[in-house]
């Protein structure tokens, strides 16, 4: 296994601080092909006797973070399962600071026997060593959305974690302001191109009814895990395979204007230039007609917004292809675990149908597998649809090992180029310079 120093850890820091988990619920692995293949024997005999396996007298440590009420009863009907099935005992080791502890863990060789890996943070975790390679038929992963497993695949094709659940944008909409315009959601354009004359005369006529800048048109995000699927459409990423920034393509400049044209046009306002914290307080509070979040509003609109009549359709395209944004966790193997066997039971029986009916229904998050979708009959509730059909179109919120220091320097000259001190172009090679710095001083 990979030695974790300090260097590596303060990096992993660096990369943990804006990632953030916000799902509800890069380079190669450095290991040798030798203990690659070790780890792939390992895990395969692992798994091939544990769907039945007994595993009396000993316990199995899960890694995971804290959750809210609904969360923490899935999991522990979960354990409860688990432990009947095989006459064991699960041990949930919650963390409050997860990245931060986790690595610690792994430094001191006391990491749990399995664990979650956030989406975001995978082309960190896989270059450690501390994850061993999964055999993907051990674990039905062609039953998964493969832009999920793909998300937690290296780049010498090696599985490190399985997919748990997944949640993804979809477009909501206001249905009493859009009527207010003499419009319906079926009239919100399924493509971008088309969106400024219809958000236009939205923003014209809201503003005639209900006062000049009181109510938005849309909102939208000054953030890359909101921003990614613009941005980088027709370039070739935006950071290398050795994580370093590569914001600054003309293509890419191109692709902000896009959004600069509409911020300037006054018919995309971000939620606090609406006095609100995030978009679903602003759309819940009636101060915006439309916006793109994930399935957690969901709850959200229906407990503290019940009086918000809504509608929910599916992402729009953006030249001529259509995009959703995936916030997905998976389950890793810890490398030096004793109990490889359990973690891998585990991992299968979670991931299953069964286990992800349990998981996702109760937690309020979306099947990572479509059979699964299928069997927790998803399709009856029209917002559900939705956003699990933006699953298979959803790109993962990734952006190489160094994530955060790349979105903190896009975060930190966005607003100068909304406010028109920079134009597209001077923002992207200002923020591109300044991550690459910090990633060069991070080491």
């Amino acid at each position: 296994m990979k030695k974790i120093n300090r260097r590596s850890f303060l990096k992993g820091m660096a990369a943990c601080s804006a990632a953030g988990l916000l799902s509800a619920c890069g380079a190669a692995a450095s290991s040798t092909a030798a203990s690659s293949a070790v780890s792939v024997a390992s895990s395969a005999a692992a798994s091939s006797s544990a769907a039945d396996a007994d595993f009396s007298g000993r316990t199995l440590t899960v890694g995971i973070w804290g959750g809210n009420d609904q969360e923490t009863a899935s999991i522990n009907q979960l354990k409860a399962n688990f432990e009947a099935a095989h006459n064991c005992t699960v041990e949930l080791k919650v963390y409050t600071d997860y990245n931060t502890q986790i690595q610690a863990d792994f430094i001191g060789k006391t990491a749990p026997d399995t664990f979650y890996i956030d989406g975001s943070m995978f082309a960190f975790y896989s270059t450690l060593g501390v994850m061993d390679t999964l055999e993907p038929a051990d674990y039905e992963l062609d039953a998964f959305y493969e832009n999920l497993t793909s998300a937690f695949t290296t780049p010498d094709g090696e599985v490190m974690c399985v997919p748990k659940d997944v949640s993804t944008l979809a477009t909501y909409y206001n249905e009493d302001l859009l009527a207010d315009c003499g419009y319906t959601g079926d009239d919100i354009p399924d493509s971008y191109d088309k969106y400024m004359d219809f958000l236009k005369d939205v923003q014209s006529k809201l503003d005639a009814k209900y006062g000049k800048n009181q109510i938005a048109a849309m909102t939208y995000n000054q953030d890359l895990a909101r921003n990614l699927y613009i941005l980088q459409d027709g370039s070739t990423g935006l950071c290398d395979a050795d994580g370093n920034a590569t914001l600054d393509q003309e293509v890419v400049a191109k692709n902000l204007q896009f959004i600069l044209d509409m911020t300037d046009a006054g018919v995309w306002k971000t939620p606090s230039d609406l006095g609100t914290g995030w978009n679903g307080e602003a759309f819940g509070t009636g101060k915006c007609a439309i916006m793109e979040e994930g399935n957690w509003v969901y709850g959200t609109l229906k407990k503290d917004y019940s009086d918000i009549k809504f509608g929910v359709k599916g992402m729009p395209k953006y030249n001529g292809t259509q995009y959703s944004m995936a916030y997905t966790v998976g389950y890793g193997i810890y490398t030096s675990s004793e109990n490889k066997d359990m973690a891998s039971a585990w991992i299968k029986y979670v991931t299953s149908v069964d286990g992800l009916n349990i998981w996702c229904t109760g937690a309020g998050c979306l099947p990572p597998r479509a059979d699964a979708a299928k069997a927790m009959d998803v399709e009856s509730d029209p917002v559900w649809k939705v956003h699990s059909e933006m699953s298979a179109v959803a790109l993962p919120w990734q952006l190489g090992k160094n994530l955060s220091l790349i979105n903190t320097a896009y975060q930190n000259y966005l607003p100068q180029a909304v406010s028109g001190k920079m134009t597209a172009a001077e923002c992207l090679k200002t923020a591109n310079d300044e991550a690459n710095q910090q990633i060069a001083n991070a080491g």
